[in-house]
């Protein structure tokens, strides 16, 4: 992971470092890690040549629905060290009153982005890549919730779906949302836009159809959310599944759409035995899983459609759009403007 350069820390956020989250270590310097579309990442190193990342959370979108989604992350963590790959949590502001915004602090992990490993690799090592991540996602999924719904607070309490948990109505929301943003920020097409209310409304059975499960679903489970090392046997396996803000209980399909949504960047080898890694470790696929999987990943093509981080990503992810209207013969012009 490689930061842009040193940072200077502000002053709350120095004494809660010193005072509360790591007594007795001081900090030596600081630098800004690439990454972190949503929210801050900041590397630490202390005297002792001790690592950590900061993680500080800016202010969420424009659903009014509140959540504290530090307060969130903090809690999987906690509760789920020791049974998945993920950081050590080491402290947390969830409400910002010591560092001015919701910051987590954990201990740094080494390894690869999964980005960068699928550039580099074919073959039996790009099997042996997609396997490992597979039966990850396999042991994420196997923890099975109370019921289906957001997570709020630290107690990890499925909230019951609210109105935008249809598909259509949330598609609807996000362009909504969407012609309040800047006039620079990228925008679908009027053509684009009636893409995906048709894409949303074939799909919507779908979702309903898988919206009662209620295992732990990531919501980014994507390559860039994923450290990668070499195992005792040389072989790649899983160092750290990053970023849990968006975890909710619902379908594991939903993490399964997520990772194959830029299938075809991949190597085939990496796809095919992600999902043989799935299976094995337990995972369910049934009839008609890439159908669905791709119906629920849409929930998220929406909101990066309309809201995305920059110009790549939007192009990026309208291409898979209208690959997927094109594969389900969708034509905006049967859609009423």
């Amino acid at each position: 992971m490689t930061t842009t350069g040193p940072i200077e820390l502000d002053a709350g956020t120095r004494a809660w470092l010193h005072d509360e989250a790591l007594p007795g270590e001081r900090v030596q310097r600081a630098g800004r890690l690439l990454g972190g579309c949503n929210n801050e990442l900041i590397l630490l190193v202390t005297e002792a040549d001790e690592r950590y990342v900061l993680r500080r959370f800016r202010p969420g979108g424009d659903s009014g629905v509140p959540r504290n989604t530090c307060e969130v992350e903090a809690a999987l963590l906690r509760r789920l060290h020791g049974r998945l790959p993920l950081p050590e949590l080491v402290a947390a502001d969830p409400d910002g009153a010591a560092t001015g915004c919701p910051s987590l602090l954990y201990r740094y992990i080494r390894g690869v982005p999964l980005t960068e490993a699928l550039a580099d690799v074919s073959g039996p090592a790009a099997a042996d890549l997609g396997r490992a991540v597979g039966t990850v996602l396999a042991r994420v999924s196997a923890w099975e919730l109370s019921g289906p719904g957001r997570f709020e607070e630290a107690s990890l309490v499925p909230q019951p779906p609210d109105g935008r948990s249809d598909l259509r109505d949330f598609v609807e929301h996000c362009l909504a949302a969407a012609e309040r943003r800047p006039p620079a920020a990228p925008r679908l097409s009027a053509s684009d836009a009636r893409t995906l209310r048709l894409l949303a409304e074939r799909a919507a059975p779908l979702c309903a159809a898988a919206a009662a499960d209620h295992r732990l679903v990531h919501n980014d489970f994507n390559p860039k959310n994923m450290l990668v090392g070499a195992g005792r046997d040389g072989r790649w396996e899983v160092a750290a599944v990053l970023d849990w803000e968006l975890a909710f209980s619902g379908p594991p399909l939903t993490d399964v759409g997520n990772m194959l949504r830029f299938e075809d960047d991949y190597p085939p080898d990496y796809s095919r035995a992600f999902l043989d890694g799935y299976r094995d470790g337990g995972g369910l696929l049934p009839d008609g899983w890439r159908r669905t999987s791709e119906a629920l990943d849409l929930f998220a093509l929406a909101d990066i459609l309309t809201d995305p981080p920059d110009h790549r990503v939007f192009a990026r992810v309208r291409a898979v759009m209208l690959r997927r209207a094109a594969a389900g013969n969708v034509s905006p012009r049967s859609v009423p403007r």
